[in-house]
């Protein structure tokens, strides 16, 4: 018989809330989670004892103590050691957003990021969550995901964010089997407009993808191929050192050359 402790899992619930969501009052918080109030009332205080939460008047969010804390879990990730100083590296080459990425259930997870250094940047950020369909680090975990996960992913509806934006399921595939062929993904301008982005996935020694890298940068005048060719070699070079780095062969059927 499962053994749980409900006050712990009330407490994960009222985190997890405060965590999507900020400034928020007592009912609010407690209709989101659908505990009660008193027992809600009880896990601010103690969350706010603690540092986790503070209260401005009347308004809960939570503080960066719990990022701190579960941050020091990532960091000890072998993905993490392995890949930060070759992010680092990138980021120097490109001097554009640069990313580290996660599958974490139907999204990509940053786990590392950088911001780009130029008067015009595009916008990501740390422990951001980002659709798989529309987005290079998206695509570059998606396509090499099981027959069965790409299955029911594509059984999905998909927000037609920008123009350019693949949301035909049969699109979407052949497109996943162009990225898992070359061994990159791109987005032109799918998860927005102005933005260019590639990425390339990460394998570890059981040949499974394990992450992705990836760099992504404003768009002059829609010139995405100017953009991919000065970002493209600089990403697929990182990747294949943290693949290294990670005891992993990447795949050899991948055409270097964008041709698309």
């Amino acid at each position: 018989m499962s053994q749980y402790a409900p006050a712990v899992q009330a407490a994960i619930q009222v985190i997890t809330y405060l965590s999507q969501h900020t400034d928020l009052g007592l009912s609010e918080i407690s209709r989101g989670v659908e505990i009660n109030k008193n027992m809600v009332f009880r896990i601010l205080n103690t969350l706010e004892e603690q540092g986790w939460v503070y209260c401005s008047g009347s308004k809960y969010s939570l503080t960066l103590l719990p990022f701190r804390v579960t941050s020091q879990s990532v960091a000890r990730m072998p993905l993490h050691k392995a890949a930060l100083p070759i992010l680092q590296q990138l980021h120097g080459k490109t001097g554009e957003s640069t990313y580290l990425g996660i599958l974490k259930g139907d999204k990509v997870l940053y786990i590392q990021h950088l911001d780009g250094t130029g008067d015009v940047t595009v916008a990501g950020r740390l422990g951001g969550e980002y659709e798989l369909y529309c987005s290079a680090p998206g695509k570059a975990l998606l396509a090499f995901q099981s027959r069965e996960y790409i299955d029911a992913y594509l059984k999905g509806d998909f927000l037609k964010r920008t123009p350019n934006t693949i949301v035909d399921a049969a699109q979407l595939q052949k497109e996943l089997i162009s990225v898992a062929h070359r061994g990159y993904a791109l987005d032109r301008e799918e998860f927005g407009m102005g933005i260019t982005c590639v990425a390339a996935p990460i394998f570890d020694a059981a040949q499974s993808v394990v992450g992705c890298i990836g760099s992504s940068a404003f768009t002059p005048m829609g010139d995405h191929d100017g953009v991919i060719s000065r970002l493209l070699p600089h990403v697929l070079q990182a990747a294949e050192e943290v693949t290294k780095r990670l005891g992993g062969i990447e795949p050899q059927c991948r055409d270097r050359e964008e041709t698309e």
